[in-house]
């Protein structure tokens, strides 16, 4: 009688007992419904990815846009309460903004506008990063740079620029240098637009901050306003 190797005398002793009616265990798989699902949760997960990255951007801009309105606000407030002018500088080129004083006390001075001067040149300076190429305002202006943390110089973030600003004092927009909104101590201010947008994106749509005259408020438009005929100097001016 032939003997049964070792090996195998091993394997057998090892191997689970079945029953001789009960089946054989399975592996489970998935089925084609099953990885139709998983491949169609992919896809829905990676365009809500692509487009959160899109409105990211874009929130980013209406960010900024956002801060600038509130300091318009708390200029005219602080206008009103102090019965001092303050104006809100916007440093086109720099991608900047912050508030000013006026540093005379005689209360005539408080409502007189510049003339259709042509913007200074920014002059060298400690900025927010304390580095030397930053643009501090003028200090030959007439206003100083505003005491409150809130009007301190604020840059705009990585990406986002000014287009340009049109006040009711400027013959046309300015889309570079410095430009200026002036608030007043009676309660108005200028009908201003100030436009930003992303820096590297061509057909993206400029936002506008548009500073309502008589309110002292900043409404915010997701389109680029273009300066109408309220804007236009009035006869006889050079």
């Amino acid at each position: 009688m032939t003997r049964m190797p070792a090996v195998a005398r091993r394997l057998l002793c090892c191997a689970p007992a079945h029953s001789s009616g009960a089946p054989a265990p399975q592996l489970a798989g998935f089925t084609l419904i099953e990885l139709m699902v998983v491949v169609l949760l992919v896809a829905l997960v990676t365009a809500a990815v692509v487009v959160g990255v899109g409105n990211l951007r874009g929130a980013s801009v209406q960010a900024e846009a956002g801060k600038v309105a509130v300091a318009v606000r708390y200029l005219y407030n602080l206008s009103v309460l102090t019965g001092r002018a303050h104006r809100l500088v916007i440093d086109v080129d720099a991608g900047a903004w912050w508030g000013e004083e006026q540093t005379s006390a005689d209360p005539c001075e408080a409502f007189l506008l510049p003339g259709n001067e042509p913007d200074k040149p920014a002059r060298k300076g400690k900025g927010k990063a304390g580095t030397d190429e930053a643009d501090a305002p003028p200090s030959d202006s007439g206003f100083e740079a505003a005491k409150s943390q809130l009007l301190q110089r604020s840059d705009l973030d990585k990406g986002i620029r000014f287009l340009g600003v049109m006040t009711t004092h400027q013959q046309e927009p300015s889309d570079r240098g410095q430009a200026f909104v002036y608030f007043f101590p009676n309660g108005t201010t200028e009908h201003a637009l100030i436009w930003l947008k992303e820096d590297d994106v061509e057909d993206a749509d400029a936002m506008t901050v548009e500073v309502q005259p008589l309110q002292g408020t900043a409404r915010l438009h997701k389109v680029k306003i273009e300066a109408d005929k309220s804007f236009a100097p009035a006869k006889g001016d050079g």
